[in-house]
């Protein structure tokens, strides 16, 4: 197997080839990062490893404390929500109980008579109609073909 390492391109023959430079370019980039990282280490490794642990609690720390902001922020927002929807509820109330009012061309004892005689009107035609409809059998049944 070929490896041009201007442009990164491996060239392999066969598949069991490119497995295995891809492991192998796998094991050079990781011992050229060990290699860095022994040269370039600003500290010992326990004193890094401390350092990288420290920071890593901050982190969570900071986290939680946003995690909670944010879930606090969320109920606010949810209250004030509610709060709004039942304003807006109790003004329609008002809205429309004033708009009735004004607009209403009876009293209200003569609009609730009206209405009471109204659903008695249709409470009569509906008994009247099941009556009609128990008495009288449908017409499909009595002249229902004989085969």
């Amino acid at each position: 197997m070929r490896t041009d390492f201007d442009t990164l391109e491996s060239d392999a023959g066969d598949d069991e080839g490119a497995s295995g430079g891809f492991l192998g370019m796998a094991l050079l980039a990781l011992a050229l990062g060990a290699g860095g990282a022994l040269l370039f280490a600003p500290a010992e490794g326990a004193e890094t490893r401390k350092l990288v642990r420290g920071r890593l609690h901050d982190m969570r720390g900071g986290a939680e404390a946003a995690i909670t902001r944010l879930q606090r922020e969320l109920g606010r927002r949810d209250a004030r929500r509610r709060r709004e929807r039942r304003t807006a509820a109790l003004i329609g109330l008002a809205v429309g109980a004033g708009a009735a009012a004004l607009l209403l061309p009876a009293s209200g004892q003569d609009t609730r008579r009206r209405i009471a005689r109204t659903i008695g009107r249709g409470k009569d035609q509906v008994e009247e109609v099941a009556e009609r409809t128990v008495r009288e059998p449908e017409p499909e049944a009595q002249s229902a073909p004989s085969m």
